[in-house]
């Protein structure tokens, strides 16, 4: 992606992103809404798939309740799905949506709808199922008969997909991606994809990285694998051998930096000629280990032609990545919150970058 265009999307009225690189770096104040944008580019990847969505709630700790429903229930759906749009404004206008996009002129566009169930002369099975917008409603008296309310994503060749707040369905397989991408969370320590991510590349030539990696903080590992200790594949838990002893350690005893770092480089291994999504970068990293991590992270990005999107607060991540842009493949973005909104403030020559980190410009 060269550019990125938001409207309308939490605390974003709009905004647009432009002369991206491969590696892009996002900076500023609490609030302003660096984590808001990795979930923007995830919803558009996923063409506003409705696990995507979900996730997205689930891991602000707003999860989306399926199964047996009352009114209460549909009323904290609907609730949920609000605090997607700017304001959490219900507004069921055709000229209210947000819009994500690459470009400004063919955007994804999620809409809250009405919906109809009519079924012909009562009888079950024979059903159609209409939508409604504000202007439909305004038109007919209010007189339309509505079953329940839901959201329409748009994609921008007009393929629809329609999100109903009475028949929230459990989550399925993630098949929903557009192209290759992943997102790191800030809490994602266990990584409870990883066994997964692991079997896709076992045995590859990409295996070597992962070691690689995790020698940043202990050079002692020399292989990895993950076992089955929960009587399930899904209880699939990382295992170390170490050079020294070598003994096999369960890799969650030796510290949130080795598990987050196996995160990071996992998900980035499986993104070939996708998108890498990571949220705070320093999270569990001593600043001693950052430029190593990002040495591999512009390598691999450019190996596996991966565009890659990182959030940090921490000046010690800033100057780890001024430092590793030697190739100038990466771009500072900083945040603004102004009274206008949120304004981007992008430096695209490393010097510039490298001044930044040196005068520590604002990034809380």
């Amino acid at each position: 992606m060269e550019s990125f265009y938001i409207q309308n999307f939490k605390n974003f009225e709009e905004l647009t992103l432009n002369q991206l690189r491969r590696v892009n770096l996002f900076v500023g104040k609490n609030s302003v809404g660096k984590s808001t944008l990795l979930e923007a580019i995830a919803i558009y990847l996923s063409d506003g798939d409705e696990n995507c969505l979900k996730e997205i709630l689930a891991g602000r700790g707003e999860p989306v309740f399926y199964g047996k429903q009352n009114e209460d229930i549909l009323d904290v759906i609907k609730e949920r799905f609000l605090s997607l749009f700017r304001g959490w404004e219900e507004n069921y206008s055709k000229f209210f949506c947000i819009k994500l996009g690459e470009k400004k002129e063919y955007p994804l566009t999620i809409q809250q709808v009405y919906i109809s169930d009519f079924r012909k002369n009562g009888m079950e099975g024979i059903q159609t199922l209409y939508i409604y917008n504000q202007e439909d409603i305004d038109e007919n008296g209010g007189k339309l008969p509505i079953t329940t309310n839901g959201l329409v994503a748009t994609k921008a060749d007009g393929d629809t997909s329609l999100i109903r707040y009475d028949n929230i369905r459990p989550f399925t397989i993630k098949t929903y991606k557009r192209i290759p991408y992943q997102m790191v969370h800030t809490v994602d320590f266990d990584g409870t994809d990883n066994a997964a991510l692991y079997d896709k590349i076992s045995l590859s030539p990409l295996e070597n990285f992962i070691v690689k990696a995790l020698n940043i903080i202990n050079e002692n590992i020399d292989r990895i694998t993950f076992v089955n200790e929960g009587g399930s594949d899904r209880f699939r838990i990382p295992v170390v051998s170490l050079k020294d002893t070598g003994r096999r350690v369960h890799l969650s005893s030796m510290g949130d930096g080795l598990n987050r770092v196996l995160t990071i480089i996992l998900s980035l291994l499986n993104c070939k000629n996708g998108v890498l999504l990571l949220d705070e970068f320093e999270t569990g990293l001593h600043y001693s280990v950052q430029k190593q991590l990002w040495d591999i992270i512009f390598l691999l990005a450019e190996e596996l032609n991966v565009q890659v999107f990182v959030t940090s607060h921490s000046f010690d991540c800033l100057k780890a990545f001024a430092d590793a842009n030697v190739s100038e493949q990466g771009m500072l973005i900083r945040l603004e919150q102004r009274s206008s909104g949120i304004e981007p403030v992008c430096y695209t020559e490393n010097k510039d970058i490298m001044f930044a980190a040196e005068n520590d410009i604002e990034l809380r």
